[in-house]
């Protein structure tokens, strides 16, 4: 694939519709790409970039709105900034997320923390650990997390046909610390919050709650304590 090298700088719009390699950072108003690739070799700042092809940046993206369309690749070597990200696609973080919302229904996987008020997921998820006010994840593939913390967290199976739930995927994760937690399909270290609530198809090793506690007969829990919080 041929590629077109340019240099960096500073623009109002930029549109990408056929492969190109900017040498150098990025700043502009808008960056758009098409069903065509762009390698940025140096950091992006731009207030609303969309994305339905592939788009690397090898350091840091700084953003207000950003959209990763369906089957478009979005990889960020470093960390991203953003007020509003929405993911379809693959969200491939070589560092740290922080946005006031996150939602992705595509493949994320991230190396670093995400942080946010409201992030709500439905598709494949590899994350080393997100904080958040909200959290929202609803199964439809296997996902892994090291450490999800928040005010509210809900983990769904996905449901089919409004009748059954999907048994197959899970998320398998170290440790849930939250306010109120609700979980399905979840295989976990440590759940820990004030109200919990053990959905079914769960195997939890360890449960701390502060308030109250429900847990599913279809679901095991090894070891349960009621606790302080200072």
């Amino acid at each position: 694939m041929d590629m077109t090298t340019r240099q960096g700088g500073i623009f109002e719009v930029i549109d990408i519709d056929k492969a190109t390699i900017y040498t150098s950072s990025i700043e502009a108003n808008e960056f758009n790409v098409s069903e065509e690739s762009a390698v940025i070799e140096g950091r992006l700042n731009a207030p609303y970039v969309t994305n339905s092809g592939s788009l690397e940046v090898t350091s840091t993206l700084e953003t207000h709105t950003l959209k990763n369309k369906r089957d478009a690749i979005l990889r960020i070597s470093d960390h991203v900034v953003g007020q509003s990200i929405d993911n379809a696609g693959m969200l491939e973080l070589g560092g740290h997320l922080k946005a006031e919302h996150l939602k992705s229904t595509g493949r994320l996987i991230s190396e670093g923390v995400i942080e946010g008020e409201t992030v709500i997921l439905e598709g494949p998820v590899k994350v080393r650990e997100i904080r958040a006010e909200h959290i929202e994840l609803t199964l439809t593939a296997d996902c892994v997390a090291d450490y999800l913390t928040a005010n509210q967290i809900t983990i769904n199976a996905k449901r089919e046909n409004l009748l059954f739930k999907d048994k197959d995927h899970s998320l398998k994760v170290n440790e849930i610390d939250g306010g109120r937690v609700y979980i399905e399909n979840v295989i976990a270290e440590l759940v820990r919050g004030d109200e919990v609530v053990i959905g079914p198809n769960c195997t939890v090793k360890v449960v701390e709650y502060t308030e109250n506690y429900t847990l599913d007969d279809q679901s095991d829990v090894l070891e349960l304590g009621k606790i302080t919080r200072d």
